[in-house]
């Protein structure tokens, strides 16, 4: 494990610790294996939504589906951004689905960042297909920019298309 992969883990583990929601991946705890970082965390059996959209096969799902998925995206970066957590990755990818594929849970908070109040970010980081304007201008950014990726994340949904691909 690189000096930056135990930091990212390490990172996560932090953030994870300060999230309790429904539709945020839980944290269990965390623990050293052969020098490797482990993390206990929530299983999601149901994959991810990026798979669960790549098997519609252009089949659209309906608008009520999409709300309920949206709805619970929608309160868990709520709940994170109270916490003055950035995901900074938001993406379809990073959100998590039960078993009966009706829950969502968001995860991946390796890169995620905890600001201090009213405070911005300036790294750039995430997905090219899911970063706000401010990120690809190099400007700095706040929680904003875990919205412009939410919209991404519903255009995706709606089309079963990214956004900017």
């Amino acid at each position: 494990m690189t000096k930056e992969e135990r930091q990212a883990a390490q990172n996560e583990c932090q953030v994870l610790k300060l999230l309790n929601h429904p539709n945020v991946i839980e944290y269990y705890e965390n623990f050293l294996e052969d020098k490797a970082l482990m993390i206990a965390m929530e299983y999601a059996p149901g994959g991810t939504l990026a798979e669960f959209i790549q098997k519609r096969c252009n089949s659209l799902l309906e608008e009520e589906t999409i709300l309920h998925f949206f709805v619970q995206i929608l309160l868990a970066l709520h709940h994170v951004h109270t916490h003055l957590i950035l995901h900074r990755d938001l993406k379809t990818q990073n959100i998590l689905l039960d078993k009966h594929r009706m829950v969502v849970k968001i995860g991946d908070f390796g890169i995620s960042k905890i600001l201090s109040s009213k405070s911005k970010a300036y790294t750039v980081v995430g997905t090219p297909c899911y970063i706000s304007p401010e990120l690809c201008e190099g400007k700095p950014y706040n929680q904003k920019s875990d919205i412009w990726a939410l919209g991404c994340v519903l255009y995706e949904l709606a089309s079963l298309k990214r956004a900017f691909e």
